[in-house]
């Protein structure tokens, strides 16, 4: 009888597993977002603590990779023909990779580390039916590091040649892959940001990009732009800033670069929230506005469909993705970064520190956090 009773006092709890439909208009469509564990749960998943992503690249095969950040560091990968996490190893003695991933065109994948600011590079052995390596030293080859014992912030990667920015004096390098050998070529930051007498941090950019003519920008000090000429060897600080709520520019800074097809525009969000576009032949910057009310634009890519996406907000707000059609110049906000798939799964990210976009249009959003998933968006046609 007691059985009985209880069974119908279940019935008239309310579903606290659901939600309001009206949530829904807050989010990503859900038919346009699924999630992936880093891993083959219940065991063979990069542990919590352990599972931040702030590093994502794809290789020419359209392989996504993905390093993580906590008490250790692992690198894996999503082969999209399959769909899913493959962890790979243990990055031994490494615990952050900060935006320090690159794969060069032969397929090795080379990674920048903090603390200790080494370079590594890993080559895939082609052998799809490796075991998962959760718990595996991965094999690795230590290159060496720029000098100075500064942690590596940022990568990108051009034609046989890596550029990296050092945390935190903001010391811009390159290593030519061919000779192995690394080269120090000026600072973006001289000066500690203006406040309180414990403040140190330098306004060093976050993301480093590349233009047509292979010319290579990043940001520092007062939230100017910085540029390369690998032709010339010359680093120099510009005349040009990029968009800043008026009076925050020394705290202003790049935090995520996108370059359309031909490299002849780049696209950059700023740690304000601001969005611009950069004409490097003209050095002019204009200024597209804040996609929303929040500071960071953390992540940013173009789309095969020449849409740029991007996902924003601090560490203590949730994370949005946004969209923005250069030809029409219309933000859509497309929601808060969140998967309800019950009763199988379901998941939400407050925040996303790695946008990539695979071949196939595919963008892929890494969570930062505690326990943290690997998130696949889906653009509308």
């Amino acid at each position: 009888m007691w059985k009985t009773l209880l069974f119908a006092s279940l019935l008239a709890l309310p579903l606290v597993g659901q939600r309001d439909p009206s949530y829904d208009r807050s989010v990503i469509k859900q038919v346009r977002i699924d999630l992936r564990d880093l891993g083959y749960p219940p065991l063979d998943v990069i542990p919590p603590d352990e599972s931040a992503i702030r590093a994502l690249a794809v290789a020419p095969d359209g392989t996504l990779y993905g390093a993580t950040s906590g008490k250790r560091s692992h690198l894996f990968r999503l082969n999209p023909i399959h769909g899913y996490v493959e962890p790979l190893g243990v990055l031994q003695g490494v615990n952050m990779v900060y935006h320090s991933l690159v794969v060069a065109p032969n397929g090795d994948v080379y990674v920048g580390t903090a603390p200790g600011g080494h370079l590594l590079r890993y080559t895939p052995s082609g052998d799809r039916r490796d075991k998962i390596g959760v718990d595996n030293q991965l094999e690795v080859v230590d290159l060496g590091a720029p000098g100075g014992g500064e942690s590596i912030c940022a990568l990108t990667i051009d034609k046989g040649h890596i550029y990296g920015l050092t945390l935190p004096n903001g010391h811009f390098f390159s290593y030519e892959i061919g000779a192995g050998k690394f080269i120090t070529h000026g600072r973006v930051a001289e000066h500690n940001i203006p406040g309180e007498k414990f403040e140190s941090e330098k306004a060093i950019g976050r993301a480093i990009v590349i233009d047509a003519d292979g010319a290579v920008y990043t940001s520092g000090d007062d939230g100017s732009l910085f540029r390369f000429s690998p032709n010339t060897g010359t680093f120099e600080k510009l005349s040009t800033a990029v968009p800043s709520v008026p009076g925050r520019e020394p705290y202003n800074r790049v935090d995520a670069w996108a370059a359309s097809d031909n490299g002849a525009v780049l696209y950059g969000g700023t740690s304000d929230g601001y969005l611009f576009r950069f004409f490097p032949k003209e050095l002019r910057i204009e200024n597209l506005g804040k996609p929303f009310s929040q500071y960071r634009i953390r992540g940013l890519i173009l789309a095969p469909s020449g849409k740029l996406y991007g996902v924003g907000g601090d560490d203590d707000e949730m994370a949005r993705l946004f969209s923005y059609d250069p030809t029409s110049g219309a933000y859509q906000l497309l929601g808060m970064v969140d998967v309800n798939h019950r009763p199988y799964y379901s998941w939400q990210a407050y925040v996303i520190d790695a946008v990539a976009v695979g071949r196939d249009g595919t963008i892929y959003l890494g969570q930062s956090e505690r326990k943290s998933k690997l998130y696949l968006y889906y653009p509308e046609p």
